[in-house]
């Protein structure tokens, strides 16, 4: 299923490749969703600064949106309000708008272990899909809850703590 909202997250970065160094481009994003593996991040809402600096472009900001969970202690679906810095370089393909010839191409890959290159398109935009879900799946917790004071569920009788008094002696 292809995402309604994906021209929503295409930035066009070109004014800031011919800007000078400093310029900054404000984007915000606003109650969209993503949809990820079956999954979706709704409501998303993200302000990111894009900075133009000598040969890349710098992006910082912050991203927010709902996700469901499943609560680890007592199996209940909610939804979470997760949050994430981001902050991420992006090299322009077309390195003559800036006056130098792409260094990219020059740079020695063969020292770096893990390195992965964030890339403009050939139009000068940033899709920031694929970021934004990497960002929002790492501030999920390990093991979500419901509520900060999940009571969880009993492991002899099976009811629901947050909602049951159980009569097992294990309590």
């Amino acid at each position: 299923m292809q995402n309604k909202n994906k021209n929503k997250f295409h930035v066009n970065l070109s004014s800031l490749l011919i800007g000078n160094i400093g310029d900054i481009k404000k984007v915000i994003i606003k109650e969209v969703e993503l949809l990820s593996n079956n999954e979706t991040f709704n409501n998303i809402i993200a302000n990111i600064n894009f900075i133009r600096a000598d040969k890349t472009i710098i992006a910082k900001g912050k991203i927010r949106a709902n996700f469901k969970i499943i609560c680890s202690r007592c199996s209940e679906e909610t939804v979470q309000v997760i949050s994430s810095n981001y902050e991420e370089e992006y090299f322009p393909y077309n390195y003559d708008i800036m006056g130098f010839h792409n260094h990219i191409e020059d740079y020695d890959y063969e020292n770096e272990i893990d390195l992965q290159i964030q890339k403009l398109d050939k139009r000068n935009f940033v899709d920031l899909s694929s970021t934004f879900k990497n960002s929002l799946y790492s501030a999920i917790s390990i093991a979500p809850k419901c509520k900060e004071h999940c009571k969880g569920i009993c492991i002899n009788c099976l009811k629901n703590l947050n909602y049951e008094k159980c009569l097992c002696k294990t309590h």
